[in-house]
């Protein structure tokens, strides 16, 4: 009965916690193992096509369009790109690196309910598959970039596939553990992310260009100062997560004592 009440609807206790500190530290401690990352090349690429998502809504609900998204490298340092028109660019220009953080800590937060896991991981395949065949087609079908469309297609679905399958085959438990090793993944991904803005804000990559470089083009403000603000808060958005993880918790766990 033990086993079974600790796979329960509510929330588990302080496991979930060291759960989640176990999963940074092994990531980042293996973070640059060529191996590791080959094994982890869906998990980057999921963390693109979120990125490139937060983009694409941030436009739309900006009243603008978007006529394509890709999650491959088009050769150029840009790992996906998303071609909007029209609405906020100040708005959805941020949206992508901000949007990973909150997304991944809004993960972790879910990932505390184990038997929604499952369910979870149908509802992540099921939104990738009908976001690929809604915003990718628009890349396929350019005269430049339709080897990153078809390249983006087939990394969405299969991505969807994978987390579909993955919510219908495994059990409460195994769901859990992957879900919360995903949500930590994306979490790392960002700060990944921005450590590598950083660097070519300050020109470590010259003749490439990035969201900072974007908004500086936009506003004028340097791009270094917003690829920093977007790692301070991504910085706070993961402190914050993991904080009010463990203070949850450790109200679960008196709950329990008591």
């Amino acid at each position: 009965m033990t086993a079974i009440k600790s796979i329960s609807s509510k929330p588990v206790n302080q496991k979930t916690f060291w759960l989640l500190l176990f999963f940074a530290v092994i990531s980042l401690l293996l973070g640059e193992m060529p191996l590791f990352n080959t094994i982890l090349a869906p998990l980057n690429q999921f963390e693109t096509i979120v990125h490139e998502l937060g983009h694409a809504f941030a436009c739309l609900m900006t009243g603008g369009s978007v006529s394509g998204l890709s999650i491959v490298s088009d050769g150029a340092g840009h790992g996906g790109l998303t071609f909007c028109h029209g609405g906020n660019p100040f708005i959805y220009g941020q949206t992508g690196y901000l949007g990973e953080a909150f997304f991944g800590g809004a993960l972790i937060l879910l990932a505390r309910f184990p038997t929604c896991s499952r369910a979870l991981l149908c509802f992540l395949g099921t939104s990738i598959a009908l976001c690929s065949f809604y915003f990718m087609p628009g890349v396929i079908f350019s005269q430049w970039q339709w080897q990153q469309g078809l390249g983006s297609l087939a990394w969405g679905l299969s991505m969807a596939a994978g987390f579909f399958y993955a919510g219908k085959k495994l059990s409460d438990k195994q769901a859990y553990l992957l879900l919360l090793f995903v949500a930590v993944q994306s979490t790392l991904n960002s700060l990944s992310g921005m450590w590598t803005l950083l660097l070519q804000s300050f020109g470590f990559f010259p003749g490439t260009w990035s969201d900072a470089t974007n908004m500086q083009q936009l506003t004028g403000i340097p791009s270094f100062i917003w690829g920093f603000f977007w790692s301070l808060a991504s910085l706070a958005v993961l402190g914050g997560t993991f904080f009010l993880t463990y203070k949850l918790d450790q109200r679960k766990q008196r709950r329990l004592d008591l």
